[in-house]
């Protein structure tokens, strides 16, 4: 930690999404992207009895083994027009979870994307690393030790 109160982070870590009861889960720093981004597929929308949007997804960020891919449903916050680093524009589905870094445990919007192809399931972005006062070395990855859910 520096002078501000500020947790020094690499530009990657391990995170904990504790709804998910996932620990240790890799994930990309990336201050260019606004909002935070979690691997999910088999994306379903529902409505409940009051006209709530809710959506259904798999997941499987620890470890990528989809046996083990627990089915998730939660509220629908948003729903935005996205693009992402390769330019490609889409729109995503925004949900809210808890997720651990760096001793810290805070609330944050998640996008929904397939990220099967890249090497991190968690991006944490820029709204995610001003609420918790992260700082990034981009010179160094994996700073912090691995987590455990911090509730």
């Amino acid at each position: 930690m520096n002078s501000d109160n500020k947790i020094i982070i690499g530009r990657q870590e391990y995170c904990a999404l504790p709804l998910l009861g996932l620990d240790n889960v890799p994930a990309r720093i990336d201050s260019g992207a606004k909002t935070s981004a979690l691997h999910a597929y088999n994306i379903e929308v529902s409505k409940d009895d009051d006209g709530q949007e809710h959506i259904t997804f798999n997941t499987h960020p620890e470890n990528r083994r989809r046996k083990d891919a627990p089915l998730i449903t939660l509220p629908i916050v948003d729903k935005r027009h996205i693009t992402s680093s390769n330019g490609i524009r889409e729109e995503r589905y925004i949900v809210r979870m808890m997720i651990s870094l760096g001793g810290k445990t805070l609330e944050t919007d998640f996008t929904l994307t397939s990220r099967h192809k890249m090497s991190f399931p968690v991006l944490i972005g820029r709204n995610t690393l001003i609420k918790g006062g992260f700082l990034i070395d981009v010179s160094r990855g994996y700073i912090l030790k691995k987590n455990k859910q911090a509730l």
